[in-house]
């Protein structure tokens, strides 16, 4: 029984923190917004893939994308799809606060180097 109560409490604990984990209230999911840049730098892990963007204007944004598991079953990106130095575009739902430059639930992804893109099937 104890076994149990254990069980029970460490599934109910796990599923907290997984909601707490994908907590969009912070976002405008009914807008998009582009930026343009070069990557700074790129995490390429689980729970999600990161990428720092500078744009022209030397403001640093965070790109939160899907897991990298994710990525890479139905996207077909891999930890050397991108490196740091390459220009992308990145299309996402914007922040409620415009000073924390974040762009999270992307929409759409390209390198214009070499025409790479892809997007996303949600509407």
């Amino acid at each position: 029984m104890r076994r149990a109560v254990l069980a029970v409490v460490a599934i109910v604990l796990a599923s907290r923190s997984v909601g707490a984990h994908h907590g969009y209230a912070n976002f405008f999911l009914d807008q998009r917004v582009s930026i343009e840049g070069n990557i700074e730098a790129l995490q390429y892990a689980n729970p999600h893939v990161v990428m720092k963007i500078r744009t022209a204007d030397s403001t640093v944004y965070s790109a939160t994308w899907q897991s990298a598991v994710w990525l890479k079953r139905v996207a077909g990106v891999t930890g050397t799809t991108f490196a740091v130095g390459d220009h992308v575009v990145i299309t996402g739902c914007p922040p409620r606060d415009p000073t924390s430059h974040e762009l999270a639930s992307l929409r759409e992804v390209s390198r214009p180097r070499d025409g790479w893109s892809w997007h996303s099937q949600r509407p």
